[in-house]
């Protein structure tokens, strides 16, 4: 299906929704405003895949996509920032 560029931030967000919807998605997800301020700060055009830590601070930056999305990569390093560190005996 062909989605036109959304020319208004209530259109986008529709566009967003029924992205979410069709993909079944259970995460959060942004809808960034007219302007890209968010892809623009993060460097994410044309498309990237960040993983943010509870932080807030990027956890993962995937490279420029579509052709540099590594699927693998970004489960592994998933993954590893979901899986609790495992204390030593010294932690106590």
């Amino acid at each position: 299906m062909k989605i036109d560029q959304p020319k208004t931030y209530e259109r986008r967000k529709e566009v967003a929704g029924k992205c979410i919807a069709d993909l079944k998605l259970t995460m959060p997800v942004l809808v960034d405003d007219m302007q890209n301020t968010v892809a623009n700060a993060y460097h994410a055009k044309p498309d990237r895949l960040f993983i943010l830590g509870a932080d807030g601070k990027i956890a993962y930056r995937g490279d420029r996509g579509p052709r540099g999305f590594d699927v693998d990569e970004l489960g592994t390093a998933l993954k590893t920032i979901l899986t609790p560190a495992t204390k030593s005996p010294s932690d106590g």
